[in-house]
């Protein structure tokens, strides 16, 4: 009797068995499609009916599986010896396809990248080791190279430097399998990710400081901001706001501002309030504060998430990053499920593992502060792969794709030309039926401070309001797409 599953899925590596499988489940969670991965030395091709069933196959030479459809994809060397040395670094520059950037190309015998007969396509487009070399941040862990702040910059990674970071190219390697999946007329149909919506969006707030003005007496904060400026204007501003944040009406308090925007546009969004930390990085606010608490309790009351955004300290700091998730458990009266590390700073995979021990159950911190665009390549979430203890990590990633100082203070963009970046990331994560994630700071709607960005915002706000989009807080959002499990036959 034939197994009723029409596509399988192949390997000869053993010893790579689970990056590999890692990366084709990835994929076929996209597709929605039964499907089943099996080595290819347990591959019994009686089982199936060969002339309805489709076989992915990957490895190094050809593998005979009798079938009369199969796509071959044939391997790199990154799973190999040198694997987490140097030498396994991809060769640059880097060959195209299409136009499409290929990491790391195949061994396959043969002219080009594809070829194609009546019922076999081969590729050297090894579209697994360069999807698992995005997604795991692969690049970070080998290259080791830090800024000032001991992060990873984008200026030093692949994608950046080959001019790709504004395309999630894991969701193009995804699609070019599709193409070829769907070349056979096997009847695959592809699931709708978000419901009946295009493509989802999650709003996120970092609330680094609740107030702009905090010091006393006032005379010295005024005359140090007379003596800052020149232009006695701009001087007389600065005094007149702070009188005005003196009265009540602070620059850095605009949460029920940001709470009735986004109603408005039909949104609600995720804020995540610092609970600790001793740098002078780190937040000018105590989470024990009555108003803070009150703070929390509103947005709450408004069904806005409220998470974590861990201190410049705690990325690679266990015992820092549990108690911090506990205080602020404390003043919220609940579970905190996720957050993001303040300046976005990251170890990979330290920084994974830690979150996933404390109990987190999401991050949204990748996305590079220096740049906005897609740091793992990849505008799904998806649970990363640590390639040091050679596991899946029980922890969703939320991939963001831009923070708003990336380009304000980074590379000092207009206000018009940062909502012209911001909207071309939404497009193209509208493209690829994917998840935008985006960062603002309540800071930074400002106008003294970072004038014409408040309306920058709103413009975001009213663009993303238009738009035919799956909207929910970051925990909704992971709730959400935990369902869209896929359709694996057991072994």
């Amino acid at each position: 009797m034939h197994n009723r599953v029409k596509a399988i899925v192949t390997y000869d590596n053993h010893n790579f068995a689970g990056p590999i499988e890692y990366i084709f489940n990835i994929f076929f969670l996209a597709y929605g499609i039964s499907y089943r991965i099996i080595p290819f030395n347990r591959f019994n091709p009686v089982e199936y009916d060969l002339n309805e069933v489709l076989v992915i196959s990957y490895g190094k030479k050809y593998l005979n599986t009798e079938v009369k459809n199969q796509i071959y994809i044939y391997s790199s060397d990154l799973f190999g010896d040198n694997y987490l040395k140097p030498e396994s670094m991809p060769k640059v520059p880097l060959k195209r396809y299409d136009g499409l950037p290929i990491i790391y190309d195949g061994r396959g015998n043969f002219d080009g990248f594809v070829r194609k007969s009546e019922n076999l396509i081969e590729t050297n487009i090894d579209i697994i080791a360069s999807s698992f070399f995005m997604l795991s941040r692969y690049e970070e862990i080998v290259l080791g190279k830090k800024d000032k702040f001991n992060r990873f910059s984008a200026t030093e990674s692949l994608a950046y430097k080959e001019g790709f970071l504004n395309r999630p190219i894991v969701n193009e390697y995804i699609e070019l399998l599709w193409s070829w999946i769907d070349s056979f007329n096997l009847g695959f149909k592809r699931r709708k990710l978000w419901g009946d919506k295009d493509f989802a969006v999650c709003l996120t707030h970092d609330v680094d400081s609740i107030r702009k003005y905090r010091i006393y007496p006032p005379l010295w904060t005024i005359g140090r901001s007379i003596l800052r400026h020149t232009d006695l204007r701009k001087a007389f501003a600065i005094t007149i706001d702070y009188l005005r944040a003196k009265s009540g009406r602070d620059p850095y308090d605009n949460f029920d501002y940001i709470m009735d925007l986004e109603d408005k546009h039909r949104l609600k969004s995720s804020f995540y309030f610092m609970a600790g930390g001793n740098t002078k990085h780190d937040t000018g606010y105590s989470i024990d504060d009555l108003y803070v608490n009150s703070l929390i309790r509103t947005l709450q009351e408004r069904n806005f998430e409220v998470g974590l955004h861990s201190s410049f300290d705690s990325y690679n700091n266990f015992w820092l990053l549990n108690f911090e998730k506990e205080e602020l458990e404390r003043v919220m009266e609940g579970y905190v499920l996720g957050g993001r590390q303040h300046y976005l700073r990251w170890k990979t995979p330290d920084t994974w593992r830690i979150l996933e021990k404390v109990g987190l159950k999401y991050d949204t911190t990748l996305s590079f502060a220096d740049h906005e665009g897609f740091r793992c390549g990849i505008c799904f979430p998806y649970k990363p792969f640590d390639v040091v203890e050679n596991r899946i990590l029980n922890i969703w990633e939320l991939p963001l794709a831009v923070m708003d100082g990336s380009l304000f203070d980074y590379q000092n963009l207009t206000p018009k030309e940062g909502f012209q970046r911001i909207k071309s990331l939404i497009d193209t994560t509208k493209k690829y039926n994917g998840l935008f994630v985006l960062l603002w700071h309540n800071s930074s709607l400002d106008s003294l401070r970072l004038p014409g960005w408040f309306e920058t915002y709103e413009r975001i706000m009213e663009y993303i309001g238009k738009l035919d989009v799956f909207n929910d807080t970051a925990q909704g959002i992971v709730d959400w797409w935990k369902k869209n499990k896929p359709v694996y036959v057991e072994k």
